[in-house]
């Protein structure tokens, strides 16, 4: 079962503001401990953004248009 990580942030975030609201220290530990669990049920997702390999695109050369006054190919020949 798929578990949309924007749903899980909302209750994260809902599980935030109880514990900021929350009365005692036990009931602050119960609301971090739910953050915890709903953080690992995204780290124990399998990652549905995976990175595809580059492929290199293989380079065209195209030839130069060497004027009428060159003496040949090589940058040497003079």
């Amino acid at each position: 079962m798929d578990i949309s990580v924007t749903n899980v942030f909302a209750k994260i975030e809902e599980e935030i503001a109880q514990a900021k609201h929350a009365s005692s220290p036990q009931a602050v530990r119960e609301h971090i401990y739910a953050v915890r669990a709903l953080c690992d049920v995204i780290l124990q997702q399998p990652s549905t953004t995976t990175q595809e390999a580059a492929l290199p695109q293989p380079t065209t050369t195209e030839r130069l248009d060497i004027g009428a006054d060159a003496n040949g190919r090589s940058l040497l020949d003079f």
